[in-house]
């Protein structure tokens, strides 16, 4: 049976997921030499959940190969064992191994006797922690408590008529319970069954007593019912005159007072069921949607432009609200894809410790801004470069020792600062590190030698940071594990101009060194100004245009045809019909000239016509097209006609580039009349 058949396999695989990603960062933490109580308890609770969740799930296998680690853990919170860091790299490999298991089952194929041997020589690892000369020695009244007694209890479970609707059944719970002692009795009480007429095939009518003798405690027994949510009620009481009463949990207690001692997660009310706010849905789900809405809002302005035509009233005011109810459709189902970039930058915490464990670094991370909101597919696509930056500044960028940190008058920990924020209609995401800077000399100097750069031509600090953008760079005259292979920021920088952003470097020597990565919002939808330029009309990101004018060459173009004077600020322009090969209009209407901007650039575009505001679908180039340049997509229009993405970040970068050769010949050329 494909284990994807499995009901609620979905829900195990996210859960378990989410389990495991709070288990490294506890792990880390831990790691670091945080040994508060919240932190070792945040511990054990994923693992218990993980192996709660499998054994509900029927993944047995995995249930048994947790469960052991379960027990150590155990060991951990209660104090007996101390937490060493050859423990935590194990757990670490426990959860690799985990969400390798997870993978293998999102493939539809269940462990393959490879997998299995891993687990075993996982668990082997694992097991010279709970020898004797690991736990502490307790005095002897102390480890007499810790012996187990066995007790009997009379366990009532009140499932809520929504139990089998959420995808729960008491089965698994009971079996496990049984797994852990005796099930002596179980029937079912008939209270709420009604009659026949009245059933309801979706609703729950269970209410389950079971008689049950084990050497857990009250806590353990209600901790197993720990994941099932809203959906179960538990009810505990010790019988009376037992053989063998716990000593630690032989408590008289009724009904009502032993369910007040449940968590408010795991009560629910006998005739009333709280409904849970939030639901998972697969990402593949939320991207049909989102295209689709976007393909009926361009059916939407398609409809505005007939009722324009048609000229009815009544016709134009149906549109008109259509058009705004669909706009806002649009701005929410795109929330749906939004989720907090701390679910990105979470896991660089693991990568930081190990990398520095590995280099004897000791660094610390610090994220901030991580509630701030991504489009999900936006993150899926950052894991990659991100991982290299971080990598990057903890071998390139802190210092090789800490005497060398100390002298420079540094603390002995270095910090790197994942930060993320919104700015001026982008995303910004900041790589940090307070290490020894870049050296510009050194960079040269690796330039000349790959041919790059020629001894005594004029350059400016941000042109000799570009030349770590070169594929094949790389200042490292040894290649190590992390670096020196000048495989690296070339392919950084490629993957986030493919997500339509741009990279910049902020160093300086000594100091530290950023990086910066700016990004547009989402990479689904596009709210656009539409333009013409010769036959074709293309579309800007709105966020980048800054204003709009109507372009006298007289009155705005200076020196010799590159610059335009605008509210007395000079600025670069470009010619969109040189730029793109378009034919020039000989007509003699008027031209237009937008201002546009992407950070720091600014520069003046020359077009033939302003055809206003659009909000469309991207739709990615073909593989035949995917490098042309200049453009970064395609939008669709409502009469069915296509625009082609001005890609502005690539070309304000280029208009900046021929600027500064334009002045520098400039220069030059004056300087050999002052020469002559």
């Amino acid at each position: 049976m494909d284990p994807r058949d499995k009901p609620g396999f979905n829900d195990f695989v996210a859960e378990t997921r989410d389990m495991l990603e709070i288990l490294e960062r506890d792990l880390v933490e831990i790691g670091q030499g945080n040994r508060e109580k919240e932190t070792l308890n945040s511990l054990f609770r994923s693992v218990h959940t993980i192996k709660g969740t499998a054994g509900m799930y029927d993944f047995s296998k995995i249930s048994d190969f947790v469960h052991f680690l379960e027990e150590i853990l155990d060991k951990v919170r209660s104090g007996n064992l101390e937490p060493t860091s050859d423990l935590v790299q194990v757990v670490l490999q426990y959860k690799d191994h985990l969400l390798r298991r997870l993978e293998i089952f999102e493939s539809g194929t269940f462990e393959d006797e490879e997998i299995l041997q891993e687990a075993e020589n996982l668990i082997l690892s694992l097991s010279r922690f709970g020898s004797s000369n690991h736990i502490q020695d307790l005095p002897s009244s102390q480890e007499e408590n810790r012996i187990r007694k066995l007790a009997t209890w009379k366990i009532r479970l009140f499932c809520g008529p929504d139990l089998f609707i959420n995808g729960l059944d008491p089965y698994p719970f009971l079996r496990y319970l049984s797994e852990k002692g005796t099930l002596d009795e179980v029937y079912l009480s008939e209270d709420r069954i009604p009659h026949f007429s009245e059933i309801e095939p979706t609703k729950s009518y269970l209410d389950i007593e079971v008689i049950y003798s084990s050497e857990l405690s009250r806590q353990e027994i209600i901790d197993s019912f720990e994941f099932a949510g809203l959906d179960m009620q538990i009810q505990i009481e010790p019988i009376e005159n037992s053989k063998n009463s716990n000593t630690d949990d032989d408590v008289k207690s009724s009904p009502t007072k032993d369910a007040s001692h449940l968590s408010n997660d795991t009560q629910v009310s006998k005739h009333k069921t709280t409904s849970s706010r939030t639901i998972r849905v697969d990402a593949d789900k939320l991207d049909l949607v989102v295209d689709q809405v976007g393909e009926v809002v361009v059916i939407s302005s398609a409809l505005q432009q007939i009722a324009l035509g048609l000229k009815n009233e009544y016709f134009e005011e149906l549109t008109h609200r259509m058009s705004r109810l669909l706009g806002e459709i649009r701005s929410n189902s795109l929330k749906l894809r939004m989720v907090p970039v701390q679910t990105l930058f979470s896991r660089y915490t693991r990568v930081v410790f190990e990398l520095g464990k590995q280099t004897g670094k000791p660094i610390r991370l610090e994220i901030k801004g991580g509630e701030t909101e991504f489009d999900k597919n936006l993150i899926d696509n950052l894991i990659d470069p991100l991982t290299h930056m971080v990598r990057n500044s903890i071998d390139h960028g802190i210092e090789s020792s800490i005497e060398d940190r100390i002298q420079a008058g540094k603390p002995p920990e270095a910090l790197i600062v994942l930060a993320a924020s919104h700015k001026a209609g982008e995303i910004l995401i900041e790589i940090s590190d307070d290490g020894k800077g870049i050296d510009p000399e050194s960079i040269l100097k690796r330039a000349k030698e790959k041919g790059l750069y020629k001894e005594g031509d004029p350059i400016k600090e941000e042109q000799v940071l570009a030349f770590l953008f070169e594929p094949g760079f790389s200042t490292k005259s040894k290649v190590t594990e992390l670096s020196g292979r000048g495989v690296g920021l070339d392919v950084v920088k490629r993957n986030v101009e493919s997500l339509r952003g741009r990279i910049e470097i902020d160093s300086k020597k000594g100091e530290g060194t950023t990086f910066r990565i700016y990004l547009p919002l989402t990479l689904a939808n596009i709210d656009g100004f539409l333009i013409k330029i010769g036959n074709n009309q293309y579309a800007i990101p709105l966020d980048m245009v800054k204003e709009c004018m109507e372009f006298h060459p007289q009155e705005f173009v200076i020196g010799e045809q590159n610059y335009v004077k605008v509210r007395n600020k000079i600025l670069p322009y470009v010619d969109m019909n040189e730029w793109f090969g378009e034919p020039q209009d000989t007509t003699g209407r008027r031209r237009n000239l937008i201002i546009v901007n992407s950070g720091n650039l600014q520069a003046g575009l020359i077009v033939n016509e302003l055809l206003g505001r659009i909000h469309s679908v991207i739709k990615p180039l073909g593989e035949l097209f995917e490098n042309a340049q200049g453009v970064s997509g395609f939008a669709l229009l409502g009469d069915g006609s296509v625009a082609m993405i001005i890609d502005t970040t690539a070309l304000l970068s280029e208009v900046r580039i021929r600027s500064e050769e334009f002045l520098q010949k400039k220069l030059d050329l004056q300087m050999e009349g002052q020469e002559a």
